[in-house]
């Protein structure tokens, strides 16, 4: 009962944090950054503000939902402390989790107090919305290891030593799918402070000396996409080749589909100038698609080969690592 408890723990522990992912997207796109001022942790001066605006209710719910995920990410983190004995890799993936938790709250505090919010539309306002998303998808990423690690058929904690060319590769998807992110992040910023009026203004803007660094940046996006989608399709089916893991094939696949669809998604979105609903959708997509990756690097590099987690018990038998 305490396992399953706690395996609940974890899912409600990720999706809160996917929510605030999509969350700090909208306080993006409606400008809402400085609805609470320059005031960090407080908002406009006060506790709770008693006549907030529409972008001051946009910025505190999502400081106030963020403040909901820090306290389950440390009672996630009080669970695995006790369970640290039998479960050693659980307790490495939580305790990794509530510190991308923690640089959570401090780069969303240094992004309010530098003035990095509402009309800044300096290149600095973007390396840090694209830094923040980054770490957003490490902290995915460790929840969706900590939500593997907490339960009862868990595999081995992964080993990098031995794992040769499947670990490289498995470890530069992950390196390709962070920097894709940053860069989406840089594309948001650009889209978000620069709106084009038409596909055909924007596509001149993007090429024009002329414009903005956040604009003339934004192009590298779609082709850093189609570089690391290739990757993938490549690296993925290289690391079933050296080293197949039936439960890492189903994750494959899986992240195949959300990755395609992502890229779908991103060419309506730039076809149509980013509404917000596409922009939400997008971001999803890319939330699982690191989500699926962390989890498929975490299990081919822990299981042996072919073994599946669902025969778990046997191969523990057996004594295999």
């Amino acid at each position: 009962m305490a396992a399953t408890k706690t395996v609940r723990l974890a899912w409600l522990t990720l999706g809160v944090n996917l929510l605030i992912i999509l969350q700090g997207a909208v306080v993006r796109a409606t400008g809402s950054g400085a609805g609470c001022g320059s005031h960090w942790p407080l908002c406009n001066g006060e506790v709770v503000p008693l006549a907030p605006s529409t972008e001051t209710l946009v910025e505190y719910s999502h400081r106030l939902l963020s403040l909901c995920a820090l306290v389950l990410g440390g009672w996630l983190l009080s669970r695995a402390f006790l369970a640290r004995r039998d479960k050693p890799a659980f307790f490495g993936a939580a305790l990794a989790s509530f510190v991308f938790l923690i640089f959570e709250a401090l780069l969303g505090a240094a992004t309010v107090l530098l003035g990095l919010t509402g009309e800044n539309a300096t290149l600095a306002r973007g390396v840090m919305v694209a830094a923040h998303l980054v770490n957003s998808m490490l902290l995915i990423g460790a929840l969706s290891v900590t939500l593997i690690y907490a339960r009862k058929d868990a595999p081995p904690a992964p080993k990098l030593r031995g794992q040769g060319l499947v670990g490289a590769t498995l470890l530069v998807g992950l390196v390709g799918m962070l920097v894709l992110i940053f860069s989406g992040g840089v594309a948001a910023m650009g889209n978000t402070m620069f709106p084009s009026e038409s596909l055909a203004a924007g596509l001149a803007a993007d090429f024009d000396p002329a414009s903005h660094l956040l604009i003339r940046l934004r192009v590298l996006h779609p082709l850093i996409a189609l570089s690391v989608g290739l990757y993938l399709f490549l690296s993925l089916g290289l690391s079933w080749w050296l080293k197949p893991v039936r439960r890492a094939r189903h994750l494959a696949r899986a992240l195949l589909g959300v990755y395609l669809a992502q890229l779908l998604v991103g060419v309506f979105n730039f076809a149509l100038l980013g509404p917000i609903v596409l922009q939400l959708l997008h971001l999803l997509m890319a939330v699982l698609a690191f989500a699926l990756l962390s989890a498929l690097t975490a299990y081919t590099l822990g299981l042996p080969t072919t073994v599946d987690v669902r025969s778990a018990a046997p191969w523990r038998e057996r004594g295999v690592t």
